[in-house]
């Protein structure tokens, strides 16, 4: 983040520049484009950070999801300044053209930027990359990927697209004369800002929102409960991803009577029944211990399998009425 912070801070400056010798629409509109980036990744920045904090007394589940309030505000000022200042300077310099004047330092900058704001990208790319895994890219940046870490992709990615852009719409003002091809590259760049301000406040607002854990996690979790040998079914199942490396994950489960009571056999051999209350007190301390156990044992074997459940919450259901009657029996 701070390659990408100090590579379109340098590019908002010899971008501003270049619009201020050549006058140029298309310019201005890539310099504002980076000033908002710059203003956004910085902002992201800071939403990282916040978000780090530990836990405590007040926010349970820590700060984690501030990188994301962070995030919105970073999409709110990609539309705004971005999407909407270009826009209004497109539109303006259509229904008021005037011809610039580009020069060879205009196709220079233009040129520095899109070296600098490419090894940006790469280096981004490259980054993510080695956080995928097994994952194809794509599916990664799409389920996986924090969201800030998208939001400096699509942002270096639309830099770099909008350079091309802004290159095509003076170039063609330059041999045609016409100013119009200047003022439409501008209205084009402002419009994917527009697209990936969208995109941000929608990924943000997702798990703001608490979306659930990614595709498959949620199998996995149940696969593991369900192949622990106390557990007879499991239900109620909800998830949410507090953060791409912090997920809640929840269920009911009912215990396996046979197992429960296999073991509170071989835990109980010392209890004589002549004394029921004395008894009954023995076998409620084995009974909830041996629980407790179990739910702690499971939820070890549940973090080895999916890293990312930071807070399991295993709530132990009602069984079914399966030998009721016997129970009765033995208590009577």
């Amino acid at each position: 983040m701070i390659v990408a912070l100090a590579g379109n801070a340098f590019v908002t400056i010899i971008k501003l520049i270049a619009f201020l010798l050549s006058g140029s629409p298309a310019m201005l509109s890539e310099a504002i484009h980076s000033f908002a980036d710059t203003g956004n990744q910085l902002l992201l920045f800071i939403g990282l950070k916040r978000g780090q904090r530990a836990a405590d007394d007040r926010f349970h589940y820590g700060y984690g999801s501030e990188r994301f309030i962070f995030g919105m505000l970073s999409a709110a000022g990609i539309f705004f300044i971005g999407c909407g200042i270009t826009l209004y300077h497109g539109v303006t310099s259509l229904m008021t053209p005037h011809y610039t004047t580009p020069s060879a330092l205009t196709f220079g900058v233009l040129a520095a930027a899109f070296v600098i704001e490419g090894g940006v990208l790469a280096f981004a790319i490259v980054s993510l990359s080695r956080q995928r895994g097994d994952l194809p890219f794509m599916r990664y940046v799409r389920e996986r990927a924090d969201p800030a870490a998208v939001a400096i992709l699509l942002e270096d990615s639309a830099a770099v697209l909008g350079v091309v852009l802004a290159a095509a719409g003076i170039a063609a003002t330059y041999f045609t004369g016409n100013p119009v091809f200047d003022a439409i590259a501008s209205l084009v760049i402002g419009v994917l800002l527009g697209v990936i301000a969208f995109v941000l406040v929608s990924e943000n607002r997702e798990i703001l929102l608490g979306r659930a854990v990614p595709e498959g996690v949620q199998e996995r979790f149940i696969d593991v409960v369900l192949a622990h040998p106390s557990v007879r079914s499991v239900r109620d199942v909800k998830t949410r991803e507090l953060t791409p490396e912090s997920y809640i994950l929840k269920a009911e489960i009912t215990f396996d009577n046979d197992y429960i009571a296999e073991k509170l056999s071989g835990a109980s051999t010392e209890i004589s029944f002549e004394k029921r209350d004395r008894a009954l007190r023995r076998v409620s301390a084995i009974v909830t211990d041996l629980i407790a156990t179990e739910i702690q044992t499971l939820e070890v074997r549940i973090r080895e399998v999916i890293p990312q459940a930071k807070h399991i919450d295993i709530e132990v259901a009602h069984p079914d009425l399966i030998g009721a009657e016997d129970d009765d029996e033995l208590l009577a």
